[in-house]
């Protein structure tokens, strides 16, 4: 099968455009916590396109995933029922990040100290959860699904980036690359 057909390799290019994302908001937690003036709006801005990208658009895309696995397998199997646990996770995660972005951009408190416990919440969780889809999910998937499990789901994603956002990847990036710390030169 052409790797390109292969809906873990959509996913996979998905978690890069995640992994950038939680770089930055690793760099923005610096910035607050050396309390740097920053743009509360653009902030914001990148919480809720992070939040849209995972949520809406990508965890999405990976439940569409675990549901033909699921099939094949049955849900109470690890790694099924795990990341089913840790999309319930990740729903209780974006709903405090985006609280807490929002009463960031209202100065509620003028303390950005729950905002900040919400951005690290992301950044710790993101790197394991990658992982293990990366090196568990994925390749169980490409091991049990069938060329025509595969074009199904790519469909699928499709109408799901034609749903939520054509945009939603490039929207996130542009943000993220103003908030993405500069490479050292050595």
């Amino acid at each position: 099968m052409d790797e390109v057909e292969k809906c873990t390799l959509i996913l996979r290019n998905e978690h890069q455009s995640i992994e950038q994302a939680t770089i930055a908001i690793a760099h923005i937690i610096q910035k607050l916590e050396r309390g740097a003036a920053l743009d509360r709006r653009r902030v914001w801005e990148i919480v809720q396109s992070f939040a849209a990208y995972v949520g809406r658009w990508h965890h999405t895309k990976e439940d569409f995933l675990l549901a033909m696995i699921r099939a094949q397998r049955g849900s109470s199997e690890y790694p099924v029922c795990s990341f089913y646990a840790e999309h319930h996770r990740v729903e209780e995660l974006i709903g405090r990040l985006r609280k807490t972005a929002e009463e960031y951009l209202e100065g509620v408190g003028h303390n950005s100290e729950r905002f900040v416990e919400s951005l690290c919440d992301v950044v710790d969780f993101y790197p394991g959860h990658m992982w293990k889809a990366d090196h568990i999910l994925f390749p169980l998937a490409d091991e049990l699904l069938s060329e025509a499990d595969h074009a199904v789901l790519v469909r699928q994603f499709e109408w799901i980036n034609s749903a939520i956002s054509s945009n939603a990847d490039e929207q996130l990036r542009a943000i993220v690359a103003e908030f993405r710390p500069l490479a050292k030169v050595a």
